[in-house]
């Protein structure tokens, strides 16, 4: 909420006017975070979800009933959510169907436009975006292309770097690794399998804290 706010009001101090975002989601996280910043008065004006081919949230705000369903894999794979686990608390807020889909749209981007997104932003403007950022642009693409000349944020969610083996062959070269990232990619990784159990689970802590 606070990235929200931070963004929306720096809009307004400088413009009188309030600030439209646009969230990429999966799980509703960030939108959510958007729209509590904007009820509780922040300049905050249209909010629009950008989803990959997982379309639980578009399929509902275009008047579905809420189906959640298995997830699907693309290549922006931290919005691979079938089933939003934050949907419960938006419907808490908005709690009139009808209401919330006045206050909301949701629009699927497949993995080929995503492609084409960071490869033509990347050419044309020298923008790098990661799969899931470009979801976000690709749909303030089709606006601009619509007509709509108004204030809009994208909200990005990482650096492209993380997603190098999605961003690097659409470039054509490496991407810069930030020195904060690459000091985490240094570092040694370790993975242990673990039964999906509550009691497996707490097995592992206790012998963790050991």
């Amino acid at each position: 909420m606070s990235y929200h706010a931070h963004a929306a009001l720096g809009w307004w101090y400088a413009h009188g006017t309030p600030l439209n975002f646009m969230v990429p989601t999966g799980n509703l996280g960030n939108a959510l975070a958007c729209l509590w910043a904007r009820a509780l008065g922040l300049p905050i004006g249209e909010v629009q979800l950008s989803c990959n081919a997982n379309a639980t949230l578009p399929d509902f705000f275009a008047g579905n009933d809420y189906r959640p369903r298995e997830a699907v894999a693309t290549v922006a794979n931290a919005m691979d959510v079938g089933a939003p686990s934050n949907f419960e608390r938006l419907r808490w807020t908005v709690p009139d169907e009808r209401t919330l889909r006045a206050q909301l749209q949701a629009h699927s981007v497949d993995d080929a436009t995503i492609r084409q997104t960071i490869t033509r932003h990347a050419r044309d403007h020298g923008e790098v975006f990661c799969p899931h950022t470009a979801t976000a642009m690709h749909r303030l693409d089709r606006r601009r292309a619509d007509g709509d000349a108004s204030a809009w944020a994208v909200v990005a969610t990482a650096h492209p770097a993380k997603f190098d083996s999605v961003v690097e062959p659409l470039l054509g070269h490496p991407l810069e690794v930030p020195a904060a990232l690459a000091a985490m990619l240094a570092r040694p990784a370790r993975a242990e399998p673990l039964a999906a159990d509550d009691g497996a689970l707490r097995q592992w802590l206790l012998r963790a804290a050991g």
